[in-house]
């Protein structure tokens, strides 16, 4: 599987997608608390929106299967994290990082999971549909080492500002989009659902 060169493309993508997403929960406390001065009651619900927003996006990814196929919206879901990822560092670059600009380009992101994990899923499993349980648990290993990766280089930098999640949420971005895009092969334009 480790030398299959599109099975490692999809699998890039969610490794990537998770990395993007544990950097912002490593960063939150921070950023919600102390950068942005929530009081501890509040940081729950603007943390927990996040998870309403990939259940959304999950049901969004349903509905866009009955005209596209996975690796359609697998590319969309991370074409939409890089722009999320560009416009938090474009808002930190330009020092108007608030709680109404930051909140709904981190949903966005995060929110893009619901989109990139099942059909990265689906994707792989195409190719290793004989080995399924291999194939996910492999996935799923190299997904959550990723993750832990990310948050440890956001908890490496000691810096109190935003830029160690944004540069990671960016990195990670671009490393997802750039390894479907130079792994798998394109999806046909006119290719759909049966």
């Amino acid at each position: 599987m480790l030398k299959h060169r599109e099975g490692m493309g999809y699998i890039c993508a969610v490794a990537a997608s998770f990395a993007g997403l544990f950097a912002f929960v490593t960063a939150s406390p921070f950023l919600y608390l102390d950068y942005f001065g929530l009081s501890p009651g509040v940081y729950p619900l603007v943390f927990g929106v996040n998870v309403v927003v990939i259940a959304l996006s999950n049901r969004v990814n349903i509905h866009l299967l009955r005209k596209r196929t996975p690796q359609q919206n697998l590319r969309l879901g991370l074409l939409v994290q890089l722009i999320a990822a560009l416009g938090l560092v474009a808002v930190t670059a330009l020092n108007i990082a608030s709680l109404v600009i930051v909140v709904p380009l981190i949903m966005l992101f995060t929110g893009m999971i619901g989109l990139i994990t099942p059909n990265a899923i689906s994707s792989l499993l195409d190719h290793f549909g004989h080995i399924s349980a291999t194939a996910t648990a492999l996935l799923g290993g190299i997904q959550f080492t990723c993750g832990a990766l990310a948050g440890v280089m956001v908890g490496l930098f000691e810096v109190e500002h935003l830029w160690p999640m944004v540069l990671t949420m960016l990195g990670a971005a671009l490393l997802g989009n750039i390894g479907v895009r130079k792994l798998t092969r394109a999806p046909a334009v006119n290719e759909q659902q049966g």
